[in-house]
């Protein structure tokens, strides 16, 4: 199996982390979140705004089940994309491992950051722990875990490395 998936809530470090990480393995990193962008020639506050969260997680799906094949690649996948049982399923059956943090440290690196549809909301602290809460069980049901709270992303990439030739 080449390739790793990156799954966590938004903040948790996947794409810090699966850049490092294709480095440090030779291989090619990818967004999931990116690729949609680019597919759709718009970003996901737009998708979001224009066509709902229902149409882009379908997009999310499809976009997984393209890649799955893919060799010698770190994917880091969006939040939401635990929600779907199929996703789940594929990616159980690729090596996925889950970038576990603290609901206030993801909540202290993403609180400035207007690009995430889900808290554009009065109350973002709120919105973001009740779906945080909501996804964390989904989360935690993953084989491999890594912790990010208070860990440099070069510790965390060591980590998934050992896992991953283990």
């Amino acid at each position: 199996m080449s390739r790793i998936f990156l799954i966590g809530f938004m903040g948790a470090g996947k794409t810090t982390v699966g850049e490092l990480l294709a480095k440090r393995m030779k291989f090619s990193f990818y967004d999931t979140d990116e690729m949609i962008v680019s597919d759709e020639r718009r970003e996901i506050v737009e998708i979001f705004g224009s066509d709902g969260e229902e149409y882009f997680r379908d997009l999310e799906t499809k976009k997984l089940q393209e890649i799955e094949d893919s060799d010698e690649s770190v994917f880091s996948t969006g939040g939401g994309i635990i929600l779907r049982e199929n996703n789940r399923k594929i990616l159980n059956r690729n090596f996925s491992v889950y970038l576990k943090a603290s609901y206030e440290t993801i909540f202290e690196r993403i609180k400035q950051d207007s690009s995430r549809p889900l808290l554009n909301t009065d109350n973002p602290y709120l919105t973001g722990l009740e779906i945080f809460e909501s996804r964390k069980d989904i989360y935690e049901s993953f084989d491999r875990h890594v912790e990010t709270d208070d860990m440099d992303p070069s510790l965390v990439v060591e980590e998934i490395y050992s896992l991953y030739n283990k």
